[in-house]
């Protein structure tokens, strides 16, 4: 003779694997943890923060150039005058 088989039982073990399959999906399609996702993140952010760190800007038009005066040997004056009419070498 066969088995004797509770239905309601046979029921809810039934939805408890197919609730265990779904989750097994759905952690391959979303897979990661907090963790892994705030450690990525936190990586990211430092990554981008260095980037910009080294990025060189070029004034806008509406901003002076602060740069000091340049004289034709590429050397640099630090006692450079404010006025342009005063830029020959002396």
């Amino acid at each position: 003779m066969g088995d004797l088989v509770n239905l309601r039982q046979a029921r809810k073990r039934k939805q408890r694997d197919e609730k265990a399959r779904k989750a097994d999906q759905n952690r391959l399609l979303h897979g990661r943890t907090r963790g892994e996702r705030t450690l990525t993140e936190h990586e990211r952010q430092n990554a981008d923060k260095q980037h910009d760190g080294h990025k060189r800007e070029k004034p806008t038009s509406g901003e002076e150039d602060q740069s000091p005066e340049v004289g034709e040997n590429n050397v640099v004056s630090i006692f450079a005058s404010d006025d342009p009419s005063d830029s020959e070498v002396k």
